[in-house]
């Protein structure tokens, strides 16, 4: 299926009914960059005693990985301690900055009043998805599922997260879209068997993410209401 750049004109045609969405977290359903970031450079600068590395300003270099395989390139120090203090820095303070993505309620209402179950595959750990929701006053309770880093061991691009999603939320892959902002969230809903939709909106824009072609392109989180 080509890539299409609107709502408007995206062929659903070949797919069957949208029974479920699972959706990526970060720089998807909310703009977490600048959080992330800044609990990444307290924790290079307390523990490491050096300044954040330049190229994780880019919030693209930092996604798809997990904190420590980020940790474990820059230091010799256990990743996993020092992922235990980046959780600290973004729980303490660094979740100030996180925002939603405009229309994040209202999307999810609508999907949910349509009797589209929906849910989240994130690579992030649950403790900081929590506190994320706290933050926002986002209720957990309208996701069937929240898959996180603490429920698989392969991370995006596997299939493995997405496939559990699915399993968990009881939505069949071909009756589902899987929507992320990255190219690891595209390869891990096409591997599973999703439909694939790339919120190009958040951390890797339109021409990263059309290179590998989901089946459509969104530039507003209302805008999946035209696709499903």
């Amino acid at each position: 299926m080509s890539t299409s750049t609107t709502a408007s004109t995206v062929d659903t045609q070949s797919r069957l009914p949208t029974r479920g969405v699972l959706f990526d977290l970060d720089g998807t359903l909310i703009d977490s960059r600048f959080a992330i970031i800044e609990a990444y450079r307290a924790t290079f600068e307390n523990e490491l005693d050096q300044p954040l590395p330049t190229e994780l300003e880019d919030p693209s270099a930092i996604m798809a990985p997990r904190p420590p395989e980020i940790f474990a390139r820059y230091s010799d120090q256990e990743p996993l301690e020092l992922e235990k203090a980046y959780g600290r820095h973004y729980e303490t303070d660094a979740f100030r900055r996180v925002t939603p993505y405009p229309g994040l309620r209202d999307t999810l209402a609508e999907l949910v009043g349509r009797g589209i179950t929906v849910g989240i595959v994130t690579n992030k750990r649950m403790s900081r998805v929590r506190t994320d929701f706290d933050h926002l006053g986002l209720d957990a309770e309208i996701f069937a599922t929240i898959v996180t880093a603490d429920d698989t061991a392969e991370r995006k691009p596997h299939p493995a997260p997405v496939l559990l999603g699915l399993q968990l939320s009881g939505v069949d892959p071909a009756h589902a879209w899987y929507v992320g902002d990255g190219p690891q969230d595209i390869r891990s809903g096409a591997a599973a068997g999703t439909g694939t939709v790339g919120a190009a909106y958040g951390y890797y824009g339109p021409e990263r993410l059309a290179d590998h072609r989901p089946d459509h392109l969104l530039h507003s989180l209302g805008d999946l209401l035209d696709l499903v």
